[in-house]
């Protein structure tokens, strides 16, 4: 089991870099799972209560669940996970369900924050963007996707991401193993991906 962990800034290309992964890989079982699945439960709250939090500080992520599911996972059972609607901001009753597999694909703005999680990772990548490019693309995603005002959308980043961002996420970067750029050479991940699946690990 190897496990490549992809982090950067909202809006940095974590899932498209995720998703070159997994299709560059057709003969082996991988998984894809991402950190923004365990924010916390906040059903108990207003929808209005709810669109205040602050979902880019580490408190509104429940990395207890994250790690105990994880070490679970590695000691080879299968993992009912939780799945959460970005629309409402609340956690839903249905589960996602991470089987066994060769390669596991973990992603987040948070993922590198704790050393006790970054001690899963085979690999670890940071993605480095500008904010002007990170936000532009979250206009554009969270306007398609999730409903949301463009006034809304730069509102958050602006107050609650950018801050964030600068506080959390660019510090974890010193702990990836590798730091992409925008124009990075996918091949290159590719190779080491493959030295790990052979078993030449770091």
């Amino acid at each position: 089991m190897v496990i490549v962990a992809i982090a950067g800034g909202t809006g940095s290309g974590k899932t498209t870099l995720a998703k070159k992964i997994i299709d560059s890989y057709q003969n082996i079982k991988i998984n894809y799972l991402s950190l923004d699945s365990y924010y916390k439960d906040f059903s108990q709250m207003s929808f209005t209560e709810r669109s205040k939090i602050n979902f880019d500080h580490p408190d509104s992520i429940d990395f207890d669940l994250f790690y105990q599911q994880i070490n679970e996972y590695l000691t080879g059972s299968d993992i009912k996970t939780p799945t959460y609607s970005y629309k409402r901001h609340k956690r839903l009753k249905k589960k996602g369900n991470l089987r066994q597999g060769d390669l596991l694909i973990v992603d987040g703005i948070l993922i590198l924050l704790k050393k006790s999680i970054r001690d899963f990772f085979d690999l670890s990548i940071f993605l480095k963007v500008n904010s002007s490019e990170r936000l532009k693309r979250r206009i554009r995603r969270d306007i398609n996707e999730r409903g949301r005002s463009k006034i809304e959308i730069s509102d958050r980043f602006y107050n609650m991401i950018k801050p964030m961002h600068k506080k959390y996420v660019k510090p974890s970067e010193n702990f990836a193993d590798v730091v992409l750029g925008e124009d990075y050479d996918y091949e290159l991940i590719k190779i080491k991906i493959d030295q790990l699946l052979n078993g030449n690990h770091k």
